[in-house]
């Protein structure tokens, strides 16, 4: 009869069908849309954390520039200016936009540090920080590729630290006035440094003759100066020596004048 089953069918109608394995190819395309989606959202989470905000950098140029004009010292006045940025480790090499002053005086950087990543950044005047370089200090500001050759901007040297600032190329010929500005500064600084110091250095006893003395036991440059009526700065620049110290033996060149007994 056809409405009777067969032993088989009863010990088989109660189990549920068996699935079949995917395919490689079915379970390849949803590992590369898994992955796919990973890399999208790290992408995305990156991007947000290293692009700055939309208007963040005119914000930025701005307060600065108003700084850099609150900031000004009685009688100082700018010379070169550009904008310039930077990334710095501590930030996650996130962005900070400002500018590179130079004025008659110094060369200063104002700019801005980036929004958080965590919060945005509250409603009120921009936390600024200022670097600044007077012109009779150690430094050095130059022209160079920076970022590992990814870019172009400034350098600025000290004899402990180096600083780098981004420079895009609508501010280029900008950065290049305040290299040029800053060292021109920077060469006059030195120079009246050097007339300064070499108008107070004691100058050379006159003297018709000098003579030469072969320094013996137990002598010092101050005794000789006080025995040759002189001074140890003016024996120093006859014998060009930079420092006091002298040799039993060494011949030094002093003006010939009737010796003394040294002082006790």
């Amino acid at each position: 009869m056809s409405s009777m089953r067969t032993t088989k069918e009863w010990l088989t109608a109660g189990t549920p069908p068996v699935a079949r394995p995917r395919s490689v190819w079915v379970r390849g395309l949803v590992w590369l849309t898994s992955a796919s989606a990973l890399f999208g959202t790290v992408a995305l989470v990156a991007s947000a954390a290293i692009v700055p905000p939309i208007g963040a950098r005119r914000l930025a140029r701005d307060a600065a520039l108003g700084e850099v004009a609150a900031s000004m010292a009685a009688g100082e006045r700018v010379v070169a200016q550009a904008f310039a940025s930077q990334r710095r480790w501590t930030d996650m090499w996130r962005e900070s936009f400002g500018v590179v002053v130079a004025t008659d005086q110094r060369l200063l950087y104002v700019g801005a540090p980036p929004i958080p990543l965590l919060r945005p950044r509250d409603d009120g005047p921009l936390t600024l920080f200022v670097e600044s370089y007077p012109y009779d200090a150690a430094f050095t500001l130059e022209s160079r590729s920076v970022m590992g050759g990814r870019g172009r901007g400034l350098v600025l040297r000290t004899p402990s630290s180096a600083v780098d600032f981004l420079v895009d190329d609508a501010s280029w010929a900008d950065a290049q006035r305040v290299v040029s500005a800053s060292a021109s500064a920077r060469g006059a600084v030195t120079r009246d440094l050097q007339v300064t110091d070499a108008a107070t250095r004691a100058a050379p006893q006159r003297a018709e003759e000098y003579v030469t003395h072969s320094v013996r036991r137990g002598e010092t440059l101050t005794g000789l100066a006080r025995t040759y009526r002189t001074s140890p700065d003016v024996l120093r620049q006859l014998n060009r020596l930079t420092q006091d110290d002298i040799k039993v033996g060494q011949r030094l060149r002093v003006p010939k004048v009737a010796p003394r007994d040294s002082l006790p």
